[in-house]
């Protein structure tokens, strides 16, 4: 059977596994948290880019073999429920990637976000998954300087 109401518990579960799938690499799983018309705001990015998209750069940017992708929450998860099937999690995380390439150069440089903040948007899909439908990540300070390794 599928449940038919969102809870706080599910939804931080999702934003735990969100970037649990970041960090291991889990090809093909990061398209499966966004909805069809989801929107992402990135702190990398001066406009927001439909959820897929942002997927699809996540695991280029960061699933290639020399990369390595470390993830903290910082704090509490925060979930508000805003109606049965909706929710929204807001909370504090930290995030380094080493050995990203940069294609074209040839050389190899490091990504941090070391005081973001997150709020994501979560619906309940019809199959009793948690789907994004909106997502902003952004930084307070962000290490905007690409390290050559």
């Amino acid at each position: 059977m599928v449940e038919s109401k969102i809870s706080a518990l599910e939804v931080e579960d999702a934003v735990h596994r969100y970037w649990r799938v970041l960090m291991e690499k889990s090809s093909g799983e990061m398209a499966n948290f966004y909805t069809y018309d989801a929107m992402v705001f990135s702190p990398f990015s001066p406009r927001p880019e439909p959820g897929r998209v942002s997927a699809a750069r996540k695991e280029r940017e960061y699933f290639t073999p020399g990369t390595t992708f470390r993830a903290e929450i910082v704090g509490p998860i925060n979930v508000q429920l805003v109606d049965t099937k909706t929710a929204i999690a807001t909370y504090q995380f930290r995030w380094r990637a080493q050995g990203m390439v940069e294609h074209l150069l040839g050389k190899k440089f490091d990504k941090a976000v070391r005081d973001g903040r997150a709020t994501q948007v979560f619906i309940l899909a019809p199959d009793g998954s948690l789907k994004i439908v909106n997502e902003h990540l952004s930084d307070i300070w962000r290490d905007g300087t690409a390290q050559e390794s």
